[in-house]
């Protein structure tokens, strides 16, 4: 009995805890360009999109459907987009320097910063891609 009373206050302590969310990054943003490894633009099917991704205070990650649009173009793929199928996503944020976005099959761990307006993604491959707060 004892132990499975430790075992529900350790389970009720963590699902009581909040995620931490970096308030900056609670808005919607809009993608400007990538870079890849070198420092140069990539000037692919994504560059010039104005791709808008929504960053939610609860914690939602909405990103543009057109972006899935085009990505199933880019691998071939013709027919219309089943909006039933694009993944909910969710976020949040380590030591306001590291954003975690969660799926049900999975998470990731990008760095992020800021230059004023500019929201900058930092990834492990040397990439990095820029958005600009939407007033």
């Amino acid at each position: 009995m004892r132990i499975l009373l430790v075992f529900l206050s350790v389970v009720i302590l963590a699902f009581s805890q909040k995620a931490e969310r970096d308030p900056r990054l609670v808005g919607k943003w809009t993608m400007l360009y990538s870079k890849d490894a070198n420092g140069e633009i990539e000037k692919n099917e994504f560059y010039g999109k104005n791709y808008v991704e929504t960053y939610s205070k609860d914690g939602k990650l909405i990103f543009d459907p057109q972006f899935f649009i085009d990505d199933l173009k880019r691998s071939g793929i013709s027919e219309p987009l089943d909006y039933s199928l694009i993944p909910n996503f969710y976020w949040k944020t380590i030591n306001n320097e590291t954003l975690e976005i969660i799926t049900n099959e999975g998470s990731r761990q990008n760095r992020y910063g800021f230059s004023g307006d500019t929201l900058i993604f930092g990834y492990s491959d040397g990439h990095t891609r820029y958005l600009l707060r939407k007033k």
